[in-house]
């Protein structure tokens, strides 16, 4: 938008192009729409992983 903030499904085309190691142009030419949604569960489910892992080690650390 004008203030530069990327709308989610586009900055999540910029995250996986990154990590496959190709533009945004290439990925959306080479990948199916139903790759593309599966990539995108995946990342999903990393991220939440990720803040959960975080959760439980901030819970351990205030136990401590």
């Amino acid at each position: 938008d004008s203030r530069g903030r990327i709308a989610p499904e586009r900055r999540f085309y910029f995250q996986l192009a990154r990590e496959l190691g190709m533009t945004v142009s290439e990925l959306l030419d080479r990948m199916t729409a139903s790759e593309l949604t599966e990539w995108a569960a995946l990342f999903s489910l990393e991220n939440s992983e990720r803040e959960q892992a975080a959760n439980r080690a901030r819970s351990k650390a205030k136990m401590g």
